[in-house]
C-alpha cells in the first residue's frame, strides 16, 4: 500500500502551534502607542490550501502573512512572545 502524497493544497498537512489571541512583540514595527506588541486575530486557509495568519496591532492595523512566514519570524526573534513565563533556577 502507498501512502498518498501530502500537497500544500491538503489544509491538513500544514500543522501550526499559533492560535488566535496569542500576543508578540515585534522588534521592527512602531505603533501609535509605541508597544510593538500583534496579536494573532485569525488564521485563513485560502482556496489553495495555504494558511494565512492575521496580526492585529494594539491600534486596529491588520497584517497578513503566510504562517510559515510567522513562525519563521518568531524563530528568528523578530517576534517575541509575550505573556510566556521566565524560567530560572533557584541555587
Amino acid at each position: 500500500m502507498v501512502a498518498a502524497p501530502m500537497t500544500l493544497n491538503d489544509p491538513s498537512a500544514f500543522k501550526t502551534f499559533l492560535s488566535p489571541g496569542q500576543r508578540f512583540l515585534a522588534s521592527d514595527l512602531v505603533t501609535a502607542r509605541g508597544t510593538h506588541e500583534v496579536t494573532v486575530d485569525r488564521l485563513v486557509i485560502d482556496d489553495y490550501g495555504f494558511l494565512h495568519v492575521t496580526l492585529r496591532t494594539d491600534e486596529g492595523r491588520e497584517i497578513s502573512a503566510f504562517a510559515e512566514q510567522i513562525e519563521y519570524a518568531i524563530a528568528e526573534g523578530d517576534l517575541s512572545p509575550i505573556g510566556t513565563p521566565m524560567l530560572f533556577s533557584v541555587c
